[in-house]
């Protein structure tokens, strides 16, 4: 057990899989920066969607204090006669497009930096491959390999993982307008008319 221990920290020692251990990690970074800021937008996001289901209590986001406020509002004004659906679907649209404009859109711009990202690391590692093979170097050639590699891995994983979320998010606004508008719904019924 200590022999392959001690084979393994000799490994790395070894300027072939530090160089290749360097560019992973310069790779995986690469990907770190839009995937990080994506997950910033993302938290946020799930911040503004949140609401109270379980108890009953009134939806807490601040989508869903949007869509209280509009559908609120035009049904407070008792003296035009807008049907209830109508009233609805307008907060729904305004709240839906306050969102896309401010999470949806930025988070798939960082998800959509990712590909690119992936491509651009597998091209320069391939071009890298190439030029290593007509020097016969092969630490250079493993580390192309692994940015190669890495690259693509790291960008397609980061590419997922936002746009999964995003499909979360939209499943939460969705919620979290129901929500409001039940809350709404169930105010204007106590309001005396």
């Amino acid at each position: 057990m200590t022999s392959s221990l001690s084979d393994l920290l000799s490994l790395i020692g070894s300027g072939e899989l530090r160089i290749t251990l360097m560019v992973c990690a310069a790779s995986f970074a690469a990907v770190c920066v839009p995937l990080g800021r994506g997950a910033q937008l993302c938290w946020r996001a799930r911040v503004a969607t949140r609401s109270s289901l379980r108890d009953g209590a009134n939806a807490t986001g601040a989508v869903a204090l949007l869509a209280r406020s509009v559908a609120d509002s035009v049904i407070s004004n008792q003296d035009r006669d807008t049907p209830k659906p109508f009233v609805r679907d307008a907060a729904r649209q305004l709240v839906v497009n306050d969102y896309e404009a401010s999470f949806a859109q930025p988070i798939s711009m960082y998800a959509n930096l990712l590909p690119p990202i992936g491509f651009i690391g597998t091209t320069f590692g391939l071009a890298v491959l190439l030029l290593s093979m007509r020097i016969s170097n092969d630490a250079l050639q493993m580390s192309a390999l692994a940015l190669a590699l890495s690259s693509t891995i790291f960008a397609l994983l980061g590419y997922a993982l936002l746009e999964g979320m995003k499909i979360h998010l939209y499943h939460r606004l969705n919620t979290s307008i129901d929500t409001a508008l039940q809350a709404s719904d169930e105010a204007a019924q106590v309001m005396p008319a």
